[in-house]
Order: structure tokens, then C-alpha cells, then sequence
């Protein structure tokens, strides 16, 4: 991939028990465990990554496990080398604790003698912090963590059913605008997770901008409100938004509310002025630390209509909103109805925890619950939102993605898959930036699509070389089994063709020699044939090792 500039990133595996079970269950064929696929993805970044980029490897379990973890190296051959075969001696054990590998990975990020590079963090998940329970309700916003977390962006990315959703969304929403992606299906594990690292991975390579942050301001409108999602307003009075990092094709959408004066909106104006106030100026002012420049400052200016009545009273305003503002606003509104049900599903948690039943994040009777309120929810708001019920036809078709986010998110909570996905939406539309769940994915930028396409090329592209080895495996199997089975039909025609040893004892007057003789070729025989399957032994275990060595699986046994 072409890049816009090197950036160095640290990746922390949780490589606690859970990780060793089977990608799949273990009704089925017999499968790699999560932990042998999250090495194929960590391979493939490896893979991708330019020369001048720099990776690290943490592993982690209750804390940082340093004999398999990294400095950040650059991914030269030997680089990649070295972290290929450190991501090869990877074994799961132990429990898990989060906050440990954080501490690591942003000392790995903050002792960089050269910081050109842009930083982030990726962590990878499948258990429970037993720890810290990572929330609002228990964190202080004073607590050293929060300020550790907001340094880098840290991404990430839960496996299976079993992981924490709540505390892995705290942990992106806290940090430097990180995203939070889910993968709860076992179907397909290995695509999905490469697919959610090269999503990762292709907005990492493509950033163009680090701290942009955008400047609302008019000398005669005041700024009253700006929904940003989960971005952060420098003062709560102010117009100002801290966006922070910007991929390349990243669009971000923000709403702005401002109010004019009721003095301004007097009657008996002289004409002029009456002219006057029928346009306000507002200006935009964004500023940015390019990944190739140094600092840049751009400025725009925006004319807006401004309607007067002959009232002395605000007129209401007679255009209907933007078809963009009407999308922003809209999303808005179902980030606060998901967030509710969310509240309710861990109210009742709690409550089902308390009276010693059964409790976590994965009963199904919770998450029937909160499909059923999620679905009442969703059809109360489409019946009764004024914005949603004024949209033109056409409109609402356009935002028919949301009804259908939604309507998926219902099917994955009713059949037990975790609240997961609810979260990654949430992320995704929060940050205005892809993620992966179960949900159809938005906001994916054309690296991104273009490298998911790559991900998935390799993927059908091992499996081909797998079933051609596979093929190469019986044919090779056949051969040698039919070279031993040759041999072994030649002695049995002799044996059949030699004449029985009562009658070449006739013949020849000495039975005792014709029973040597006979006794001879039947050792001859065994040793013949004895040597045919040990050649056929040693050959076969010489191809399955170049098998091996070729598919990377290492030597057969």
C-alpha cells in the first residue's frame, strides 16, 4: 500500500486460557484455535507493513508477558522475520487484566527517540478483566488511567462471545478517538478477523492529518449547541471540536446550532440595515499537523440566510433542514436510544447478579429482553420522531441503513450473540469511522475497501494452496503405497510359479534342498519388501516436511 507517511504501531494480544479453545465448535471438524488465527492476522499486517513502519507485539495475560512480546522494530526482512517467528512461539495461558499491557504499550510509545511517527495501539481480546471494571460508574474522571488512555488512539477488537464489550468500548471511547470493533460468530472467524485488522490497518496507513481540530466562530451569531458525536468540544461555550487523526477519504459531519439575537430581529429597521441582517457570516477555521508538512491553518468563511418577520417574536424558520443535517440529527437520536437500552440491559445484569442467577453478558434471556425493548423502542421512535416522520419519502430511503442496522442488531441479540454489535455501532457512528461487527459496516474509506479486498484475495488464495497440498498429500500417498504394493505382487507371482516342495523333492532326489531354497527366497522376500516400506517411510516423511515448510505449518508428524 502506498503510504502517506511511516507510523508505528503496538499491537496487545491477550493470550489468556480462553485463547487455546477452537475457533469452532468442537462438534465439527477439528479447527485452529482463535489464537492460531489471530497469528494469521498479525502475519498479515506484518506482511503489509512498508519497511520504514515499526511494530511491537505485547502479549499479554493478568500482565505483560515480555518473553513474547516486542520492541517496536521496523519491518525490514529481518523485522518481519523476527516477529513472525515471536508471534509463532505465542501460547495461551493465564487470566486477563487490561490495564497492565495499556501501561506498556503507551511507555513503548512515549520513550520513542524519534516521534515523526504516528502512534497507535490495537488491542485484541477474548476474556473478562477480573480486575478493573472498566466504566464510567467506576472510574473517576481524575483517575491516572483515563489520562494514560487519552495519548493514543488505542483500537479495539473483541473475540467471541465470552469477551467484555462494555469495558473494550470504554477503553477506545477514553482513549485519543479509538473505535471499538466485535466479532461474536465463530463462522468465518479467520476472515473476520483479518478483515477487521486490515480496516484498522488501512486507515492507520493513510493518515493525512494528527490533532486537526475545527474553530466555529461569528461576530454576530452565537454558537448554542454542536452535536458532535464522540467528539470533544474544547469549551463547552465555545465552537471549537477537536477531531484528532483523519484518514484519507474520511468525510466528518457536525451539527451546529446558533441563535440570532431577539434585539436583531426587531421591526422598523431602516432598509439597509434590514438588508443586512438578512445574511449572518460564520467562519470555519481548521487546524491541523499534516503527516507531511508542518502545521496548516485553513479558513473558510459561510454565508447564512437569515429569514426576518414583521413580528416581535423569532420567526420560525420556513427551509426545511439540510437532507445532511436531517442524516446527522437522526443518528444522533439513535445513539441516545441505543445508549438507553444498553443502560437497561446492565441494570437488569446487575439485578440478575444480585439474586444469584445466572449473569454475564452472554444469557439469552437478558438479550431477549433487550432485542424486545430495542425493537419497541425503534418503532415508538419512527412513529413518533418529528424529524423522522417530516423527512420526504425519499429521504427515509436513504436512510433506510439505520432501519436496517438496527433491525440486524435485534436478530443478533435475540439469538444469544452479545451486545457487541450494539457497541460497535455506537463506535462506528460516534467517531464517524468504520468498524466491524455484525452489523453492516459505514464510513469505510477506498483504502480500506481496497485492502479488505486484498485480505480476502490472500485468504481464498491459502485456501487454494491448502487444497492443492492436500491433493499433492494423496497423490504422493498413493505412489508410494503402490510402489510397495508392486514389489510385494512380483514375490507373490514367484511364489506362485516356484513348483511345490514335495515335487521338486521328486525331482530332485534332496527334499532338504529344495526347502533351503525355498526357505531363501521367502527371507529374500521379507527383506525385499521390508526395504521397499522403509524407503517408502523416509520419502514420505521428507515430503511432508517440505509440505510443511512450503504452507507454513511447519514439519508434519
Amino acid at each position: 500500500m502506498k503510504t502517506h507517511a511511516p507510523i508505528d504501531l503496538v499491537t496487545l494480544i491477550n493470550i489468556s486460557h480462553n485463547m487455546s479453545l477452537p475457533a469452532k465448535s468442537p462438534t465439527e471438524a477439528p479447527s485452529p484455535s482463535r489464537l492460531d488465527l489471530l497469528k494469521k492476522a498479525i502475519k498479515f499486517i506484518a506482511r503489509h507493513l512498508d519497511d520504514d513502519d515499526r511494530l511491537a507485539i505485547v502479549a499479554f495475560n493478568d500482565q505483560v508477558i515480555k518473553e513474547y512480546s516486542t520492541e517496536l522494530s521496523e519491518m525490514s526482512s529481518s523485522g518481519r522475520m523476527a516477529i513472525e517467528k515471536k508471534v509463532d512461539g505465542l501460547v495461551a495461558k493465564g487470566d486477563t487484566a487490561f490495564k497492565p499491557s495499556l501501561e506498556y504499550a503507551v511507555k513503548l510509545l512515549d520513550e520513542r527517540a524519534d516521534k515523526q511517527r504516528v502512534g497507535f495501539i490495537v488491542l485484541v481480546s477474548d476474556g473478562l478483566d477480573k480486575q478493573i471494571k472498566w466504566s464510567d460508574e467506576s472510574i473517576a474522571t481524575t483517575d491516572p488511567i483515563q489520562a494514560l488512555l487519552r495519548k493514543y488512539p488505542v483500537h479495539t477488537l473483541g473475540l467471541c462471545k465470552p469477551h467484555d464489550p462494555k469495558a473494550l468500548h470504554y477503553i477506545a471511547r477514553t482513549s485519543y478517538y479509538g473505535t471499538y470493533s466485535s466479532i461474536t460468530d465463530d463462522d468465518h472467524l479467520d476472515t473476520k478477523i483479518i478483515e477487521a485488522f486490515a480496516v484498522f490497518f488501512a486507515g492507520f496507513k493513510t493518515t493525512v492529518a494528527v490533532d486537526t481540530s475545527l474553530d466555529i466562530r461569528s461576530s454576530s451569531l452565537q454558537v448554542t449547541r454542536i452535536d458532535s458525536g464522540g467528539y470533544t468540544l474544547r469549551a463547552a461555550s465555545s465552537g471549537a471540536i477537536l477531531v484528532g487523526t483523519l484518514y484519507a477519504g474520511e468525510v466528518k459531519d457536525f451539527v451546529v446550532y446558533f441563535s440570532l439575537p431577539h434585539r436583531q430581529l426587531a421591526t422598523g429597521l431602516p432598509h439597509d440595515s434590514q438588508r443586512d441582517q438578512r445574511h449572518r457570516h460564520l467562519q470555519v477555521r481548521q487546524q491541523a499537523m499534516s503527516t507531511s508538512t508542518a502545521t496548516t491553518t485553513d479558513t473558510c468563511s459561510v454565508s447564512l440566510p437569515v429569514h426576518v418577520a414583521d413580528a416581535g417574536s423569532p420567526p420560525a424558520n420556513p427551509c426545511p433542514p439540510h437532507p445532511v443535517v436531517l442524516q446527522q440529527t437522526i443518528r444522533f437520536k439513535v445513539v441516545d436510544l441505543l445508549t438507553n437500552v444498553l443502560k437497561e440491559f446492565h441494570l437488569l445484569k446487575e439485578e440478575a447478579a444480585g439474586g444469584g442467577a445466572v449473569h454475564g453478558g452472554e444469557d439469552p434471556v437478558l438479550q431477549a429482553v433487550a432485542a424486545s425493548s430495542l425493537h419497541r423502542k425503534w418503532a415508538e421512535f419512527k412513529n413518533s420522531d418529528e424529524s423522522w416522520k417530516g423527512a420526504p419519502t425519499s429521504f427515509l430511503n436513504n436512510l433506510g441503513c439505520i432501519d436496517d442496522d438496527v433491525t440486524a442488531m435485534v436478530s443478533v441479540l435475540k439469538k444469544g450473540m452479545g451486545v457487541g454489535c450494539v457497541y460497535s455501532w455506537l463506535s462506528s457512528h460516534q467517531m464517524q469511522r468504520a468498524t466491524t461487527a455484525a452489523v453492516t459496516g459505514r464510513f469505510r474509506t477506498p483504502a480500506m475497501v481496497v485492502m479488505v479486498e486484498e485480505a480476502q484475495r490472500e485468504i481464498v488464495k491459502e485456501a487454494s494452496d491448502k487444497d492443492v497440498g492436500s491433493s499433492a498429500v494423496g497423490r504422493r500417498a498413493v505412489e508410494l503405497l503402490d510402489g510397495v504394493n508392486k514389489r510385494f505382487e512380483l514375490w507373490c507371482k514367484l511364489d506362485h510359479d516356484l513348483p511345490p516342495a514335495r515335487q521338486a523333492a521328486s525331482d530332485m532326489e534332496d527334499g532338504e534342498l529344495a526347502a533351503a531354497l525355498r526357505g531363501d527366497i521367502n527371507r529374500a522376500k521379507q527383506h525385499h519388501i521390508y526395504l521397499a516400506a522403509d524407503h517408502a517411510i523416509k520419502e514420505w516423511r521428507s515430503f511432508l516436511a517440505s509440505v510443511g515448510k512450503t504452507h507454513d505449518h511447519g514439519p508434519a508428524k
